[in-house]
């Protein structure tokens, strides 16, 4: 499913532009969208066996405490679009959920999917040639971090 772009980068002044265009990303395609908090993440280099992310994809994570829910939103940020279908990841079809020595996080479904990502306090998108922007999200994160480590002990 592919959207079109959330914005362009001229209006994207500053790191709150760049939260509202990935904000519209994620609620284009996710029901009841407003439960969820939201984080920017980057994929990891995958293990051996696990398919990696398509090129110039990452994504915008939504989680929510209750029910324990984490939406994993692909999304390109070169045009801030969606990169593909989001996958719901809950108590019903998490297979595993681990932090690993290097800080990155990696969730399994039980169908198969493996997710290894990222979360940072202030990541530099490059959304065109020329345009990196920080987003600040240190304080979302503190809160993310917080979610993933009931998340992994649920698993």
């Amino acid at each position: 499913m592919t959207s079109e772009p959330a914005s362009s980068p001229e209006h994207l002044s500053g790191g709150q532009g760049l939260k509202n265009a990935l904000r519209r990303i994620f609620d284009s395609q996710i029901p009841n969208y407003g439960a969820y908090n939201l984080v920017f993440a980057a994929p990891e280099e995958p293990e051996q066996g696990e398919a990696p992310a398509p090129d110039g994809t990452s994504y915008v994570l939504g989680y929510r405490w209750k029910p324990a829910e984490l939406m994993i939103a692909p999304v390109r940020v070169a045009d801030l679009s969606s990169a593909g279908s989001p996958v719901e990841v809950n108590m019903t079809n998490l297979a595993h959920a681990t932090m690993w020595d290097d800080n990155t996080y990696e969730v399994g479904t039980s169908t198969g999917k493996v997710f290894r990502f990222a979360v940072e306090d202030q990541p530099v998108l490059d959304v065109g040639p020329g345009n990196g922007i920080v987003l600040e999200q240190d304080v979302d994160r503190i809160d993310f971090d917080a979610f993933m480590e009931a998340f992994i002990g649920l698993a």
